[in-house]
């Protein structure tokens, strides 16, 4: 368990600064729950943004099916960008002292769903009227030194 954290932790700090989904990207919005969502990568992995403001939201990562899936987890590390022709990265608001992600590691098992609440408005402040995406890093661990990272996506609108 010793091990896993520490690869988690250096995941963390490695974290990557972005990603592609695969060329089947889409949106999709559904008015009665506000739910929003990117496609599904290859572990069956699947992010849906829920609850949307501009302070924050709740981000449903479901599992299921997928190919060559072992042990996924996640931890507190996400980042927010902004879609304007292009992908960037929403810069953070000045801090008195340096940010920090912990290092737990939130297991997503198979053929379930989980739910984690992001409020970003310490980070970010609150966000304007536009399209974003939300990024977490999952890793597939198989076992020591050995273990995939792969960033997905749930993709959300401010209005």
């Amino acid at each position: 368990m010793k091990i896993k954290l520490f690869i988690l932790t250096l995941a963390c700090a490695l974290a990557v600064t972005g990603c592609t989904l695969n060329e089947n990207e889409a949106i999709e919005k559904s008015s009665e729950n506000n739910i929003q969502q990117a496609s599904q990568n290859d572990w069956g992995i699947t992010l849906k943004a829920e609850n949307v403001t501009p302070k924050g939201l709740t981000v449903i990562c479901e599992q299921s099916g997928g190919e060559n899936v072992a042990e996924l987890d996640t931890g507190s590390y996400y980042f927010i960008q902004r879609y304007d022709e292009e992908w960037t990265n929403v810069e953070y608001l000045p801090q008195e002292y340096d940010i920090g992600w912990t290092s737990e590691a939130w297991i997503i098992t198979k053929d379930s769903s989980v739910s984690w609440d992001i409020d970003w408005e310490w980070l970010y402040g609150k966000l304007p009227a536009g399209k974003y995406r939300i990024g977490k890093e999952i890793m597939n661990f198989r076992e020591t030194g050995d273990y995939d990272k792969e960033t997905v996506y749930a993709e959300f609108i401010i209005e």
